[in-house]
């Protein structure tokens, strides 16, 4: 169950903007001076190019999550908080944070888990808190995030989200266009479906038999006026799954922040992290 929802948040944090005709209403209560004509079109056009030419940026994610289990009866909450430092090309990563579990019936005692790890195209290193260890991933692990990570390029997302384009409300204040979407409906479930199965294959070897129902989707999202640049994109979704037959309720809150913009050249594995890992 771990594997498939937190797969399921990279594939949900990739989401990303969508395209119509109309200009930005000035964001109502606001004392908005700066004004722009452009359309959202326009903005997502220029979104996208300035997407497909990032090349470093900095993530910080606060993601809350709460999964219904009926076969158990069973609520389980995660919450985590996390900083990620991401190369485009060729793609390094380096991600702290720490996640919180714990579950209503008392099954999981409530725990704090620091997370930090680095990725490249040729390693994954991930620190295990409770043993204190590095541990190195294998060749085979790196494949299957290489095409997860491949999934979640902005660029790609753009392109899939562009059919949505009158689906989204867009405003303005003084520094960013502001897209936002309330929504539900079979036509977002086989959005999100579609990209959430291919990182379930990716990483399940298998065949993996999936119904999914999109009971609500929001999204808030920034864009700076001057860059073009995503600076913000927030997220709540509640969805039903049946993954093999287990049936579950999630209920998802993201709020994803980024900055530093193309202004890291290299991320380095520390010799110290490389010397000390444990092969799994």
């Amino acid at each position: 169950m771990k594997k498939w929802t937190t797969l399921l948040a990279v594939a949900t944090l990739a989401l990303g903007l969508a395209a119509c005709n109309e200009t930005a209403a000035p964001v109502k209560d606001k004392d908005v001076t700066e004004t722009s004509k452009l359309t959202l079109q326009e903005v997502y056009n220029k979104s996208l190019k300035v997407s497909e030419e990032l090349k470093s940026v900095k993530a910080k994610i606060d993601m809350k999550q709460t999964m219904h289990l009926p076969a158990q009866d069973m609520n389980l909450d995660v919450s985590s908080v996390l900083e990620m430092d991401y190369i485009v090309d060729p793609m390094q990563i380096h991600q702290t944070g720490t996640t919180s579990m714990q579950s209503d019936d008392k099954s999981l005692e409530a725990q704090d888990i620091e997370l930090e790890s680095y990725i490249t195209k040729d390693a994954f290193y991930m620190y295990e808190a409770t043993s204190g260890q590095w541990m190195k991933f294998p060749k085979e692990m790196m494949d299957q995030l290489m095409n997860v990570t491949d999934q979640s390029n902005p660029s790609n997302q753009l392109k899939i989200i562009k059919s949505f384009l009158g689906d989204f409300t867009f405003e303005q204040d003084n520094d960013n266009y502001i897209l936002s979407l309330q929504a539900s409906g079979e036509k977002f479930t086989e959005l999100v479906k579609a990209q959430v199965n291919e990182a379930l294959q990716s990483f399940g070897g298998e065949d993996v038999k999936m119904d999914m129902t999109i009971n609500s989707i929001n999204y808030l999202i920034h864009i700076d006026k001057k860059s073009f640049q995503t600076n913000k994109v927030d997220m709540v979704l509640d969805m039903d799954m049946t993954i093999d037959g287990e049936k579950m309720n999630m209920k998802q809150n993201v709020k994803s922040d980024f900055s530093n913009f193309n202004k890291m050249k290299e991320i380095v594995i520390p010799q110290e992290v490389i010397d000390s890992a444990t092969s799994i």
